[in-house]
């Protein structure tokens, strides 16, 4: 047949790019490994690069003894070995590789809030979403009951111009841990932020009415009557509002601080009939004898400073030289650990006359010095009047919202 006895052509061989052009085959061999060269030598750059980076990590691999998850606590070192990699990785390594390590960290972590908070820190500068998809795998999943990371994600929505959302986050939170005043308190801040003052004091309120004691209801009367005299410029609701707390809790220094902060805060010469009155209402009250003792020493510095009669003045300083009889008398019972009432007749007598020798020494030297209170600042000095850093239990609020300076 036609075309049977025709040959068939061979194919040739395929020659590298960039050698087509090459005519002599020994130029051709020498161009292919000089480009096979060439290739080596660049993969052994990378290879060397790699790892060079590898044995800078290699430490911090080896010191990771638990990569999967666990309910059993991390020890000490391993949660150091994950801070001190992230934080090299973050200073020198590339985006992609934090996420990656933040990931394969919190397998091991997803209980540890603090390396949460950091992931969602260090994505806010690239992703929004990817910082909200952080935050609710966190509080959904991982840490449904730990109110910090709560808080932060809180905090973000709302700066993202999310309110509601923020809102709603608040109140699961609440609602899943309740009695936290922390939580209380972010959500009257958010609604008066956004200008929902009736629903803010409408919360404080409701915490003061369900507090399990009259020191956390005195806590919320406090920050009622901050928000009623600073807010809404109400100096006659913010003291109704501490007066009713008072009545509930007559032995809270705090309140009858804040009171008397709240009179200070008007004109002293134009108020001072209700100031006096403050101070009496605290004198008269159950308190321990201490805090008493240290409000009427208060109350002496006030009328030296701004009192109009004498006589007031003079009926102070003789209130608190009585009081501090009764305290030094208290103290000295308590280290003699005795009761004086059972001792013989004939001692008992000896020592009274030597008390009363003291106490006339006493009353000299506080008359010569009635007027001079740098003692009184030494012994006040704690006694700020928004010094609410030991207030019991709220000791963790103080966290997220330290106390001003006095």
């Amino acid at each position: 047949m036609v075309g049977e006895d025709e040959e068939t052509p061979v194919p040739q061989e395929e020659l590298p790019p960039g050698t087509e052009d090459l005519s002599d085959p020994a130029k051709r061999v020498t161009e292919i490994e000089n480009m096979r060269h060439k290739v080596i030598e660049v993969r052994q750059e990378v290879f060397n690069h790699n790892e060079h980076e590898v044995s800078k990590r290699w430490a911090f691999e080896e010191g990771i003894k638990r990569p999967y998850f666990h309910v059993k606590a991390l020890e000490k070192t391993q949660l150091n070995n994950w801070k001190e990699y992230l934080e090299f990785e973050i200073e020198n390594g590339t985006p992609e590789r934090v996420v990656v390590l933040f990931e394969r960290c919190l397998i091991a972590c997803a209980l540890y809030e603090e390396f949460w908070t950091k992931y969602a820190k260090y994505l806010e500068g690239y992703s929004t979403d990817g910082v909200r998809h952080i935050y609710k795998k966190a509080c959904t999943v991982h840490l449904p009951r730990k109110p910090a990371t709560h808080l932060l994600w809180a905090a973000f929505e709302e700066q993202q111009g999310n309110v509601e959302e923020a809102r709603g986050i608040l109140k699961s939170l609440e609602a899943a841990v309740p009695g936290l005043a922390m939580v209380r308190l972010r959500r009257v801040s958010l609604e008066r932020r956004h200008g929902n003052l009736d629903e803010a004091e409408a919360l404080l309120r409701e915490a003061m009415d369900s507090a399990k004691d009259a020191t956390d209801s005195s806590f919320y009367a406090v920050k009622l009557a901050r928000q009623q005299m600073k807010v809404h410029r109400s100096l006659s609701k913010a003291r109704k509002v501490l007066l009713e707390a008072i009545e509930k809790d007559q032995t809270s220094p705090k309140l009858y601080l804040n009171l008397l902060e709240l009179e200070y805060s008007g004109d002293v010469t134009q108020n001072e009939a209700e100031i006096l009155a403050c101070f009496d209402r605290a004198l008269t009250s159950p308190m321990p004898l201490e805090s008493r003792l240290l409000f009427c020493q208060r109350k002496v510095e006030f009328l030296e400073d701004f009192g109009s009669d004498i006589n007031v003045l003079v009926a102070a300083c003789e209130e608190l030289q009585k009081l501090q009889k009764e305290n030094e008398s208290t103290k000295r019972k308590a280290e003699n650990g005795y009761d004086s009432s059972q001792e013989p007749d004939a001692k008992r007598q000896r020592v009274d006359d030597a008390s009363s020798g003291a106490n006339a020494l006493t009353d000299t030297q506080a008359n010569n010095s009635a007027y001079n209170y740098n003692w009184y600042q030494q012994q006040y000095g704690g006694w700020g009047q928004n010094s609410w850093g030991q207030y019991g239990q709220y000791g963790q609020y103080n966290q997220y919202y330290p106390p001003p300076p006095t």
